[in-house]
């Protein structure tokens, strides 16, 4: 599968044949498993398309181009069908394969709840059967029997994400990185390094602070052709420790 990222002034290289479509992953972090969004392009095919994606997410088809992030379903998993009744979906899953811990059970849960309704904004809430019957768990830990909508985005997603760009994104200059954030005071670190050198650091402010998810964006100009490594973090306001990161590694090319 080809993977592409979605960015405003960033000029990076777009694969023909699909659409983009945002898969939620976990990754652990500094504060427990979060998820984090990456946006793929996707190849649709002929038929029910809520169906595909989840499909394909849940088989272990779609997989992280971020080697930290993680698809916590895989190999032995299938969705027979996706039902949507006004705002409702019925996701039926077949040769249900999910080991994992409690933590990771719920995560896996809103992987499935926050990209069918990324990918399908009017469903509001989610519902399971497995080959049509109500199940009590997945994996033992957490109740399957009722809705799922999403959580609170502080609860569940990580506090600092990218979104404009992929790993191992070719771009050209000038080249405008952007994301969302849940911090104290809006704050977002960032970090630019080549060969483990930071190059270039400072920070701004995203758009509205924790418990509101902001937006925040920084520009960097006249970059030399090469491999770099862009950060945005939180530090702790108590400690100084490191609250939440997310990195991105990208490729600096001449048109």
């Amino acid at each position: 599968m080809l993977l592409t990222g979605c960015s405003q002034s960033t000029t990076e290289k777009v694969h023909d044949g699909g659409i983009p479509v945002t898969f939620y992953f976990v990754s652990d972090t500094p504060r427990g498993f979060k998820l984090f969004s990456e946006t793929q392009n996707y190849v649709l095919k002929d038929g029910d398309l809520n169906l595909q994606v989840l499909s394909d997410l849940v088989s272990g088809a779609v997989t992280p181009i971020d080697p930290q992030y993680s698809n916590l379903w895989g190999k032995g998993n299938k969705v027979n069908s996706v039902t949507v009744d006004q705002s409702r979906a019925i996701v039926d899953l077949a040769g249900l394969n999910l080991n994992v811990g409690a933590e990771s059970e719920q995560r896996a849960i809103d992987q499935i709840v926050w990209t069918l309704t990324e990918f399908a904004p009017d469903i509001k809430a989610v519902s399971f059967t497995v080959n049509g019957e109500t199940v009590e768990s997945f994996a033992g830990h957490v109740d399957t029997t009722g809705l799922f909508e999403r959580a609170i985005g502080y609860e569940v997603l990580n506090p600092i994400q990218i979104s404009s760009v992929n790993q191992g994104a070719e771009l050209t200059s000038s080249i405008t990185i952007s994301g969302q954030a849940c911090t104290f005071e809006a704050n977002v670190v960032w970090k630019l390094s080549q060969d483990g050198k930071v190059l270039q650091e400072g920070f701004t402010t995203a758009s509205s602070g924790c418990p509101e998810r902001g937006q925040w964006s920084i520009t960097l100009s006249d970059l030399p052709q090469g491999n770099y490594t862009f950060a945005a973090l939180e530090y702790s306001a108590e400690d100084g420790s490191l609250f939440a990161i997310d990195d991105k590694e990208f490729v600096v090319i001449n048109e």
